[in-house]
């Protein structure tokens, strides 16, 4: 496993070529993962659906969607930019869901899986519905993904392998 790990924040992106760790802790967000397994380049992009200031769903706004539709298009240009071809990409969404945020959740979540299927990439989403964050890592170089509670990871200091 890669030493080195960078954290995306919620509506930040990151983008590598290199064997690193991208790390998102997701509280009713997603963590949209692209990488190209043919250049050996990929990416994650962490979208919230609640305010940062306590736990009410954002409101979702025309201009909310947009700026997160600028986001992931900021984020595809990056990684074309380091040599991803779009037709070679594969995409994972991880949501993580409370009862309180479902309906934000599926909004923002058929946002982005509309964004990829007008491209014809198919999307694996795997939608995690519990009341503990969660924390996403991925290889960038080689598109392997970890998956754990952040009370798991915080308590034994390290990464399982996931899937």
């Amino acid at each position: 496993m890669p030493a080195v790990e960078y954290p995306v924040k919620p509506d930040e992106f990151r983008v590598s070529r290199e064997s690193v760790l991208l790390s998102s802790h997701l509280a009713s967000a997603m963590a949209v993962c692209v990488y190209d397994d043919t250049q050996g380049v990929g990416g994650m992009l962490h979208l919230r659906y609640v305010a940062s200031e306590g736990d009410k769903p954002l409101e979702l706004t025309d201009n909310t969607l947009s700026s997160d539709l600028l986001l992931l298009d900021r984020f595809c240009k990056e990684l074309r930019s380091l040599g991803a071809r779009k037709h070679s990409w594969r995409v994972r969404i991880f949501a993580h869901t409370t009862t309180d945020a479902d309906a934000a959740a599926a909004t923002v979540l058929d946002l982005v899986q509309a964004y990829f299927s007008d491209s014809r990439l198919p999307v694996d989403t795997r939608s995690l519905a519990r009341p503990d964050p969660i924390v996403v890592r991925m290889d960038p170089r080689e598109g392997r993904f970890w998956v754990h509670g952040a009370d798991s990871v915080a308590a034994a200091g390290k990464v399982g392998v996931g899937s």
